[in-house]
């Protein structure tokens, strides 16, 4: 059974920038809690202050490291294997990533399940609002893309709590529980994209046109082929694949010449701007 309903998809896509959220506080909300200081301490046995603040940063840049990797990655993945399948791959790493952590012995151990949590959240927030995109029609397409920042403060604010309610707990559980839940959403995101069609655009891209109008009359055209919305959009499709095989030799330093630099520069530092705003870090 394949799911048509956009809101449903949207719904059941959008955990993947829940996760995102789920790893921004999964630290903040525990680094400080003696129970993580004594486990990690780098400082006198006697006085539980945690990792040095040089490491302590580099656990927590761990994850942007990791983030970085993965967006570079996510175009590539995604265009071979398709969004659907690289939001998939994305949920798997980051069980791994959360396995690592929650049974981290040591620093390093945490970093390097920082890092990989990381690579996940690097493919799943830039491939969820391109394959939501993608099936949403030009009327919902702005909600349904917002929504995926809606649910990464939704991710934040739920790993808050979490953490809250263990940080009463006097052992590494206290820790190790959030860091093991974590996984729960990451799991019901693998299995639910499972009951998801893929981007037609990626189909029609793969010359799999029944595909791409199967997808389109399922989630637009409400079993309809022949619908108005449906030819139209199929149309489209058609017609942006025909302009991206005329236009194959383009590179990516089209970005930069005189008629591209100011919607790149607004691209770019839009997105570099709203980070050095130091929210990340206050969270």
């Amino acid at each position: 059974m394949v799911v048509g309903n956009i809101y449903l998809i949207s719904a059941i896509s959008i955990i993947g920038g829940g996760l995102f959220g789920f790893d921004i506080s999964s630290m903040s909300a525990i680094l400080g809690t003696p129970q993580y200081k004594c486990y990690f301490n780098q400082g006198d046995p006697s006085d539980c202050t945690g990792p040095k603040p040089d490491v302590q940063g580099g656990i927590t840049a761990s994850m942007a490291g990791g983030s970085f990797l993965g967006a570079l990655a996510s175009g590539f993945l995604s265009d071979i294997l398709g969004r659907k399948k690289a939001i998939m791959i994305g949920s798997v790493i980051w069980v791994i990533g959360s396995t690592v952590i929650c049974a981290s012995q040591n620093i390093g151990m945490l970093i390097v399940g920082r890092f990989i949590n990381g690579v996940c959240v690097g493919i799943c927030s830039a491939q969820v609002p391109v394959y939501i995109s993608e099936l949403a029609p030009p009327s919902k397409r702005g909600r349904l893309v917002g929504a995926q920042q809606w649910a990464i403060t939704w991710g934040i604010m739920i790993m808050f709590y979490i953490s809250y309610g263990c940080s009463f707990i006097d052992s590494p559980a206290s820790f190790r529980i959030p860091w093991g839940v974590q996984m729960v959403p990451a799991i019901g995101l693998f299995f639910g994209m499972t009951f998801l069609p893929e981007s037609p655009r990626w189909l029609a891209r793969q010359d799999r046109w029944e595909d791409a109008h199967a997808v389109l009359t399922l989630v637009h055209g409400k079993g309809d082929p022949n619908s108005a919305f449906v030819v139209r959009e199929f149309q489209e499709i058609k017609a942006m694949c025909e302009f991206e095989r005329n236009n194959a030799d383009v590179t990516y330093l089209e970005l930069l010449k005189p008629s591209m630099i100011n919607r790149t520069h607004i691209g770019v530092f839009t997105q570099i701007w709203s980070q050095l705003t130091g929210m990340n870090v206050m969270m």
